[in-house]
Order: structure tokens, then C-alpha cells, then sequence
């Protein structure tokens, strides 16, 4: 398979993404000039449709409500719905800031009737969907559905359906990898995964680093130097000179001013949620990294081969019935065996199956085993590991509107939970600056 290779100094390769699955040209464009040009809504299982009921009972005691936003990741509209209305609430996925999305969030204490609408701000409303017998957990989703425009097209509309047709067969064949996008590294200042690297090496003042790293003074970065950060008498005034944006680097520098030097206290005063973001982006970046040397390297995503790791996936998209195979592996009956990649954490086990061996080349060339995702200086980020299968799976993907001048598309297709859009839309794209044009 042909594979255009991108440049180790552009964004991608910063993210550990080294090349395109498809060999066609990129139709160009761009994405999310609105927020209503990318669209996303969460996909539940049938199960929670079927036995929802309109109002409290007996059985049904816990409210779920769809939390419609734009503008606003879902942390930050997380913590606004706190504030505002006195309660937390579990929720299923983060969705991007630059969109308009659609997800479902469940009361933790709440158990009595509410409003069927609520307008928490301008950019934050919530719809009681209805009453269920427990709180919605990640396994409730089954994925997302997303309505995409895609503008300032540079090729015609004939061009287009064909490199569609095209980007289907890679799906259908299991060949375009799942990588994590771009939203996951941070999208303008792509270090989420390089704190999280800091942490998990326990290098807690370089993680401190990371984060104070560009104070943004009216749109523009001004670096800071380590001298700069270890000086407890540039905090008061760094304090002043940062946007209302950027509320993680003001906990961190108030906790510096009250505890000078105490690295780990700085690092605690970011929300856990976030903390532990830091290190799945980590997680995620190697990961990455494992893909492209598989893609680089010709292997077939969809195969289950000797040793490698395989599950079940079933039709609410969860992973099922993990094994290693002592022989090849074909899907059988009704369920979707399909291998997997280790995610790496404390639980990661080296084997003879293909992942296993480049995951383990990639710890050992950035310095690191698995045991030290078993944080005992800081517990609540240890991390486990997990699975991640190795393509994309997409369904649907169709072309809803179009414009014959070129101007625009607009797409829809669902992906499974925890796949990103952006990877599907860079192989038909192909941008050459991935930030400038939306991503």
C-alpha cells in the first residue's frame, strides 16, 4: 500500500502521527469556521431507549438529560452546571469546544422531577430526556454521530464522490488507523502529552513547566523560562497577564504563591479530570506512534494474527471476551472479532503479537516501563491501561449537501466511542497545515 509520508517537523508527527493510510489526493478544505459546521451527537444503547419513561417511578428514579453546547468543551460546561445548578453529573464523552454537540449527562444525588428545559448560559442548555433505573455509565455509549460542512474545496464535486468512494474501500477493509486527533494533545499548544510524560516519569516540576510554559498577553505567547517559573516573585504579576482562557495556569500559579516550589501541591490544584487527561494524552501519543509504525510497515489492522490480542466487539461497540490468539482469527456467528492494541499502563504485558513488540521498542526509546503509570507519589493518576482497536470504524459515511461551485460539503457518518472525526477527515483533506485549516 502507497503511503504519502508527512514531514517529522509539521503538527502530525508532533502527535505522533507519521503518515496518510490512503494513497489518493486530498480534496483540501477547511473545518469549523462555525461552530454549526461540526456537528456531534451522542449515540446510547437501544437498551436505555427501550426503558426510558417520561417521568419518575418506582423503577425509573434517575434523570437523563441531553446537554446541548457550543462554544465550550464539556469540562469547562461540566463545572458551569455545577456552579449554576448545585450538582455534578456523570458524562459519557468529551466533546470538542469548536462545535456544536449534543451528549447525555446523568445527576449523581439527583432523584426527583425537574424541569423539562433548562438554559444554564448562553452557550449551555439541558433537556430532560426522561428517567432510567441507574446512572448512565461509559457504557452506555455506543459512539457518535457527526454531521460535518467541509468549505473552500479544491477540486470539483466529480473528484470529490471519487476519492469518497475511494476512503470507503480503505474503510471497508479495516485500513484506516485509529488514531487519537488532534483535540486530544491541545489543538493550537500541543504539549497535553508531554506534561502527561513529565508526570508519569515523576519529573513533577517539568510537568509544572509544561503547563506555565506560554502565558498568552492579547492573543500572543509569551514564553516563560524556567528561571522565570522557580521565581515565587514573577507569580503576581504573571497572574495579571493571563486571558480569562486560561484558568488552569492561574490554580497552578496561586498554589506556587502559597506553597513556593511544592511542584506536586501545583500540579493537585488542577482538577483531577483534567490531571488525568494529561496522562492519557501520553497514553494516547504512544499509541500513536504504534499505529504509524504499523501503517509504515504494511500491516493488515484487521487481521487477527498469532499472538496478537483480539476481543468481541458487540453492537453497543464495548470490547468483549479479551484472549491472545495461539492461532489466526476469523469473526464468527454474530460477533465482530477484531484485534486490539494495548494500551499502556501498569497492566501492560509485552507479548509475541505484532502491536506488543512496537509498543514495547516505543517504552523503551522514550525511557519509561509500564510500572511507572503506577504513580505512588501521586495515586489518582495511576493509570491501568487498556484497549484500543487498531483502525477506524466508521458507518454510514455519506454526503448530505454539496455545492457545485466548490464551496462545500457536507458529510455524516457515526464512528465508535472514543474515535475522532478529524482522523477520518484528514485522510479525504490531506491539509498541509492541519491547525490552519480547522483541525
Amino acid at each position: 500500500m502507497m503511503k504519502t509520508e508527512i514531514s517529522q517537523y509539521c503538527y502530525d508527527s508532533k502527535i505522533g502521527i507519521e503518515s496518510y493510510s490512503t494513497d489518493f489526493k486530498g480534496i483540501g478544505g477547511r473545518i469549523k469556521d462555525r461552530y454549526e459546521d461540526f456537528k456531534v451527537e451522542e449515540l446510547i444503547s437501544s437498551e436505555i431507549h427501550s426503558n426510558i419513561s417520561e417521568k419518575p417511578t418506582p423503577d425509573n428514579e434517575y434523570p437523563i438529560l441531553r446537554l446541548v453546547k457550543e462554544g465550550i468543551d464539556t469540562i469547562h460546561a461540566m463545572r458551569q452546571i455545577r456552579d449554576r445548578l448545585g450538582w455534578n453529573a456523570h458524562y459519557l464523552g468529551l466533546k470538542d469546544k469548536q462545535a456544536q454537540t449534543i451528549q447525555y449527562i446523568s445527576p449523581k444525588m439527583l432523584k426527583k422531577e425537574i424541569p423539562r428545559t433548562i438554559q444554564v448560559s448562553s452557550q449551555i442548555s439541558l433537556d430532560l430526556f426522561g428517567y432510567y433505573r441507574k446512572r448512565l455509565t461509559r457504557k452506555n455509549l455506543v459512539g457518535n454521530r457527526f454531521t460535518i460542512r467541509i468549505s473552500n474545496i479544491e477540486t470539483n464535486f466529480e473528484q470529490v464522490k471519487k476519492s469518497i468512494s475511494e476512503l470507503k474501500c480503505f474503510i471497508n477493509d479495516y485500513r484506516i488507523p485509529n488514531f487519537y486527533g488532534h483535540q486530544r494533545f491541545g489543538s493550537n499548544k500541543p504539549n497535553n502529552h508531554l506534561i502527561g510524560r513529565a508526570i508519569v516519569k515523576k519529573q513533577f516540576k517539568e510537568a509544572v513547566t509544561f503547563i506555565l510554559g506560554h502565558i498568552e498577553v492579547d492573543d500572543k505567547k509569551t514564553s516563560l523560562s524556567k528561571e522565570d517559573i522557580e521565581d515565587p516573585g514573577n507569580y503576581p504579576s504573571l497572574i495579571k497577564k493571563l486571558n480569562q482562557k486560561q484558568d488552569i495556569e492561574r490554580l497552578v500559579l496561586k498554589s506556587l504563591i502559597d506553597h513556593p516550589n511544592n511542584w506536586i501541591v501545583a500540579l493537585r490544584a488542577v482538577p483531577i479530570t483534567i490531571r488525568r487527561f494529561f496522562v492519557n494524552a501520553y497514553q494516547s501519543y504512544i499509541f500513536n506512534r504504534v499505529m504509524s509504525i504499523a501503517v509504515n510497515r504494511g500491516l493488515n489492522l484487521g487481521e487477527v494474527d498469532i499472538g496478537d490480542i483480539y476481543g468481541a466487539v458487540n453492537e453497543d461497540g464495548n470490547i468483549l471476551d479479551i484472549r491472545r490468539a495461539k492461532s489466526r482469527v476469523i469473526s464468527y456467528n454474530t460477533k465482530k472479532i477484531l484485534p486490539m492494541v494495548q494500551l499502556v499502563g501498569y497492566a501492560f504485558r509485552a507479548g509475541i503479537g505484532r502491536f506488543d513488540k512496537i509498543t514495547q521498542n516505543i517504552l523503551d526509546e522514550e525511557g519509561i516501563s509500564q510500572k511507572l503509570f503506577y504513580n505512588n507519589q501521586m495515586s489518582e493518576l495511576s493509570m491501568e491501561g487498556g484497549f484500543r482497536t487498531p483502525h477506524l470504524l466508521v458507518n454510514d459515511l455519506k454526503i448530505l449537501t454539496y455545492s457545485r461551485d466548490k464551496s462545500f460539503i457536507s458529510l455524516q457518518f457515526a464512528l465508535q466511542k472514543g474515535s475522532y472525526a478529524t482522523i477520518l477527515l484528514r485522510e479525504l483533506i490531506k491539509p498541509s497545515n492541519p491547525i490552519a485549516v480547522g483541525f
